[in-house]
């Protein structure tokens, strides 16, 4: 019985140093690393002169801490803004009134259709203002800034809207830029006859 336990005894030892002993190996690694190589860390690397290298900052172990100081702001001029000159109107450009033709009668109830044609394609930022004229004053304006009858212009009135007379008004049409109220072309001037209603 002695004899059996001897094997059993052994092979217990031996599972014992079988499994320290990856631990064991591991351990000696440790300290022979730590022993041949010399801790590095704790060298400050040679400082040289060098035109384009940044300053050596400040040891973390040192026991004064300085902040660096704070520059003062360079304000920088804002640009100046330059307007960008806007596309002229070329000479031959000219619109061309279609209706209603001069000395025509509208009730002062009723609605005035204007019809008109432009040589040129409207630019963007390009509009059509029609301005309606009584005794000397602006009696009302509107604008249209794309063709709404095939290539042409046709822009409708109503003209109880507006505050007029019986007599007689003038009609003319303006191209203008739309930021800007200076006309680029103008039209003819035609009359209507304001009828009572």
């Amino acid at each position: 019985m002695s004899q059996e336990k001897e094997p059993k005894k052994r092979w217990q030892s031996k599972r014992f140093w079988y499994s320290i002993m990856p631990l064991l190996i591991t351990l000696l690694a440790f300290v022979l690393i730590n022993w041949v190589w010399p801790n590095t860390t704790s060298e400050r690397p040679s400082t040289r002169s060098n035109p384009t290298a940044v300053s050596a900052q400040p040891d973390a172990s040192s026991a004064t801490v300085t902040r660096p100081a704070i520059l003062p702001a360079t304000i920088l001029p804002s640009p100046i803004p330059t307007n960008t000159p806007l596309p002229e109107i070329d000479n031959t450009a000219a619109i061309t009134l279609l209706g209603p033709p001069p000395q025509s009668s509208v009730a002062l109830n009723g609605r005035l259709a204007v019809y008109w044609t432009y040589s040129e394609s409207l630019l963007p930022g390009q509009q059509f203002v029609l301005t309606l004229q009584q005794n000397d004053a602006v009696v009302g304006t509107q604008s249209l800034a794309e063709p709404n009858l095939g290539d042409d212009f046709q822009l409708l009135v109503a003209l109880d809207t507006l505050s007029l007379s019986p007599g007689t008004a003038v009609w003319q049409l303006h191209l203008e830029w739309d930021d800007e109220q200076q006309p680029l072309l103008t039209s003819e001037e035609r009359s209507i006859i304001l009828l009572p209603e």
